[in-house]
């Protein structure tokens, strides 16, 4: 009997020990609820942070490719405004060739209508040429209108927009669209992406847009547009008097070229042909020597951003070697009096990367620093649900009430895997600006 009784005396004594048992489970259960809940919300705020960073990165990639694609693009303007001039000079010189053409012809008339026909066609070439040239110029690289101008003012429009505010502007945008309630920004960079790029001050630099522009040009543009020709029907004045038998006869001597004029502020072109004879210098015993004997067709033109200078500067294409048709074709350089060859902005100011503030001038990065943040009483912890009380109420101590996350985006230069594999450096000439995310540092 006194088992029995020891025995039921034992009974509910486990209960005391399941009871805190269950008590520290609960509370484990909290801690791991609350914990997974953190967790999670920092997980989610760490992938809009990176989202927001790669996608400011991307924005500003695309600001540098913008740049490459408008340096370009004024190439291309350059170069038009090029082809304009020059065409303009040979509409002219072949409108001066006919017709002196057609007056030479008249001692034989029945190449007379032809040559007659031709200097039609030809003049009415040289007006529409002119006057398509001359609208062409104004639209191209009119000051503060032109395509050119549109494009460089763009530029700097766009390289504000991708600044540390356009970048936190960016972020925060894509970081709402995960979660309206996040927030994000971006770090200030002390000026870094200011200096990552420079906008060109001053000749030197422009001389460098300038040799693109030349490097671009065709090889009728480029010049020297030259023709020697010998004219074995034409005996020289030294006929059968020299031992040099290239000075018994005349020669059809053709020059002409483009050139942009030191200043950086005018295109010329310039188109010349005469014939040359060989005359003897002195009496007998003397030497002879070449010179100019007819002019025989001209033409030239210019785009300046001022009153126009109409005279030919340098000696593009040694157009000079026509010193008579070379100063007959200044004379003619004005034409109808057309306002767009006036209308010249000159070499742009355009950006490019500013090789001299950057640790690898090779290869350079910038980059964009995110912070991202939510607002502790927006994670779903226990607390937050208000489940317990008391001694199983868990506080959690976020910094300043709220979850932080931060994240890194650069932008690198590299052609792309399709490209041929070669080599290239960075320069804002070439849109091959990328974006990636970097370790924060």
């Amino acid at each position: 009997m006194e088992a029995v009784r020891s025995l039921r005396g034992q009974r509910g004594q486990a209960l005391v020990l399941a009871l805190v048992l269950m008590f520290a489970g609960l509370l484990g259960l909290f801690f791991m609820f609350g914990t997974g809940q953190v967790s999670a919300s920092k997980q989610r705020l760490n992938n809009a942070a990176d989202a927001a960073a790669y996608s400011a990165a991307v924005w500003r990639a695309r600001v540098l490719n913008f740049h490459a694609y408008a340096n370009r693009a004024i190439v291309a303007q350059e170069v038009a405004v090029a082809q304009a001039v020059t065409l303009t000079s040979w509409a002219k010189y072949f409108e001066r060739f006919t017709d002196n053409a057609r007056v030479l012809a008249a001692a034989w008339p029945p190449a007379a209508p032809v040559l007659s026909a031709a200097a039609s066609v030809a003049s009415t070439a040289r007006d529409l040429t002119e006057r398509t040239a001359a609208d062409e110029i104004e639209a191209r690289a009119a000051p503060g209108t032109g395509y050119k101008s549109l494009l460089q003012r763009s530029q700097e429009a766009l390289q504000l927009a991708a600044d540390t505010f356009g970048m936190g502007a960016v972020a925060n945008e894509v970081a709402r669209a995960n979660d309206p309630g996040f927030f994000a920004f971006a770090l200030g960079d002390s000026g870094a992406y200011g200096r990552f790029t420079r906008r060109y001050a001053s000749d030197d630099d422009r001389r460098r847009l300038q040799g693109v522009v030349n490097d671009s040009l065709d090889p009728f543009v480029k010049g020297p547009r030259r023709d020697d020709l010998r004219l074995v029907l034409l005996p020289s004045s030294c006929f059968g008097t020299t031992t040099s038998f290239s000075r018994w006869f005349r020669y059809w001597r053709k020059r002409g070229g483009t050139e942009m004029s030191p200043d950086l502020e005018r295109w010329q072109a310039v188109d010349t042909a005469s014939i040359h004879d060989y005359r003897r210098s002195g009496w007998f015993f003397s030497s002879c020597r070449q010179r100019e004997w007819l002019p025989v067709g001209w033409g030239s033109a210019e785009a300046t951003d001022s009153a126009p200078l109409n005279a030919v500067l340098g000696n593009p294409g040694r157009t000079w070697d026509n010193g008579a048709a070379t100063w007959l074709a200044a004379a003619s350089m004005p034409g109808h009096g057309y306002i767009g060859f006036e209308r010249y902005s000159g070499i742009e100011r355009v950006r490019e990367l500013d090789y001299g503030a950057l640790a690898d001038p090779r290869f350079p990065v910038t980059q964009v620093v995110v912070l991202a943040r939510s607002e502790g009483r927006d994670v779903r912890t226990a607390n937050a649900l208000n489940v317990g009380t008391g001694r199983l109420r868990l506080f959690e101590r976020f910094a300043g009430n709220r979850l932080w996350a931060m994240s890194v985006g650069e932008v690198y230069f590299r052609r792309p895997p399709g490209a041929p594999d070669r080599i290239e450096y960075a320069s804002l000439y070439n849109p091959y600006w990328q974006a990636r995310l970097a370790e924060p540092t």
